[in-house]
């Protein structure tokens, strides 16, 4: 336990006799009743100033919400900040102690000593309604993907929302796991970031771990793909290499994102390889990536026939419909019942992708639980009005004019059809950042760069791998995002 006074002159100098001072203490000890009687009087109607002039100055969405769980009480003297849980005291009294005790000794024309702590249950201002019961959020539980397989157990079918979006991946996900689609060999998901063809590629694999007995299992990725392959020759151990994904260990082959292997041409033969011998032998691959085989210009012919020689599937962004079905089903697993406006908003507001949906459930349902605040449109509007208001804020010419003015080119020079270098890399980064933070289509961000669809997806495939594989170019986007956040917050 602490206790500390510090003394402070309120006329801004150190001398001394001069000005009135006054201690202020801060302490981890429960406030005491001490035997002191103010000789200024306070009103209800203080304590509602006081808390609107705090969130005036608080401009946060979720920093609101904390505020507005707080009560505000005078006891002998002392300014009481009664905040509903240990997690609300902590943070208000670290990050904004400030800015709260600035403005009630704004209101108040008092020095008055200010005291943060955890109200008492079934305690509060009697002018106030008695706060709503807590809704009891279950946080799901992730578990760290196999490392014999790699496979991630938390996706599977039963987790799969199905619509009219995704429902033809669905169910040649599941004739695969029935043995019905041998001859579409192999099975190739495509579609852009978050909108589950990873997902449905682990849940094939869970599936078949968990209905049939001795199944050989592998996923990896484009990425882990490559390095142990350099490795493997870089160490002359290549035998190893190819020992890991020869037929008579495999029943079945899962890749991830293999738009990743454009110019990695000694790969991309050694990936070929792989896929004949597999596909040879009866075995099943599956396949996904960013775009459609024939879209990826820089990965080999042969290997592009490849991915196109079985079934190639397009996962959509999720109809209004699917989307509705998402969010509920997001909150019922979190144990949660959104009300019917609620699920509306959501899935009217957040179009992009189903990893944003999530994130939007997550965020309505934490913050609910934390702040003991029932679920309501009003609720959900406050908690998402920032991540709204910034997609509406950045258009496609908002961004062009952000990259123009960062680059030091003219933002007609940027949409105009140089191919200069010194255009290119600063062209794609800007239909990289549109395609992040506007909702506009591939083919409304080609027209406003006046560039077909396939410049277009080869742009973002080009910032997508430099930003994994140069560090340089990594930090530039990275510097770019957290400006435009900044800018638009």
């Amino acid at each position: 336990m602490f206790l500390r006074l510090h003394e402070v002159n309120t006329d801004g100098n150190n001398r001394r006799g001069s000005g009135l001072t006054f201690f202020i203490r801060e302490s981890n000890m429960p406030f005491i009743r001490s035997n002191f009687s103010p000789t200024w009087e306070v009103t209800v109607d203080h304590f509602d100033i006081i808390k609107e002039s705090i969130l005036a100055m608080i401009p946060g969405a979720s920093e609101r919400v904390l505020i507005e769980q707080m009560d505000i009480t005078e006891e002998d003297g002392t300014i009481l900040i009664s905040c509903p849980n240990a997690f609300s005291q902590k943070y208000l009294s670290r990050q904004y102690k400030d800015h709260i005790v600035q403005c009630v000794r704004g209101t108040l024309k008092q020095p008055v000593d200010v005291h943060f702590c955890v109200r008492q249950k079934g305690k509060t201002r009697q002018e106030k309604p008695a706060p709503e019961p807590p809704v009891q959020m279950t946080l799901p539980s992730f578990s760290t993907p196999s490392p014999a397989n790699g496979l991630n157990g938390n996706f599977t079918f039963e987790e799969f929302v199905v619509g009219r979006c995704n429902a033809f991946a669905y169910e040649a996900a599941m004739a695969v796991t029935e043995n019905d689609i041998s001859k579409y060999n192999p099975l190739y998901f495509y579609s852009d970031v978050g909108l589950g063809k990873s997902h449905i590629a682990h849940a094939i694999g869970n599936r078949l771990l968990s209905s049939k007995s001795g199944v050989s299992v592998k996923y990896t990725t484009a990425r882990d793909f490559s390095q142990d392959f350099v490795h493997s020759v870089r160490n002359n151990c290549q035998q190893n290499f190819k020992k890991a994904y020869q037929p008579s260990s495999l029943d079945i082959f899962f890749i991830d994102d293999v738009h990743l292997f454009k110019n990695k041409e000694k790969t991309q033969m050694e990936l070929c390889h792989v896929l004949d011998d597999l596909i040879s032998a009866g075995k099943q691959v599956v396949l996904s990536g960013f775009r459609p085989p024939t879209s990826m210009s820089q990965i080999d012919k042969g290997l592009r026939s490849r991915f196109s020689a079985g079934l190639v599937i397009d996962l959509k962004r999720p109809d209004k419909l699917t989307r509705d079905k998402i969010v509920r089903h997001k909150a019922q697993k979190n144990g949660i019942i959104l009300p019917d406006e609620v699920v509306e908003f959501i899935s009217s507001s957040v179009l992009t992708s189903i990893r944003e949906l999530e994130s939007a459930v997550m965020t309505i349902t934490a913050m609910s639980s934390l702040m003991k605040r029932r679920i309501t449109l009003d609720l959900a509007k406050e908690l998402l009005e920032g991540t709204l208001e910034k997609q509406q804020r950045i258009t496609l010419e908002y961004v062009q004019n952000f990259v123009a003015k960062n680059f030091c080119i003219p933002r007609d020079t940027i949409i105009s059809p140089s191919r200069k270098k010194e255009v290119v890399y600063p062209r794609q980064v800007a239909i990289f950042l549109c395609r992040r933070y506007t909702r506009e289509s591939l083919q409304s961000i080609g027209n406003a760069f006046s560039r077909k669809h396939s410049s277009i997806i080869h742009s973002l495939e080009t910032i997508e791998t430099m930003y994994k594989q140069n560090l340089k170019v990594k930090r530039e986007i990275d510097f770019l995002i957290e400006k435009l956040e900044a800018e638009t917050a």
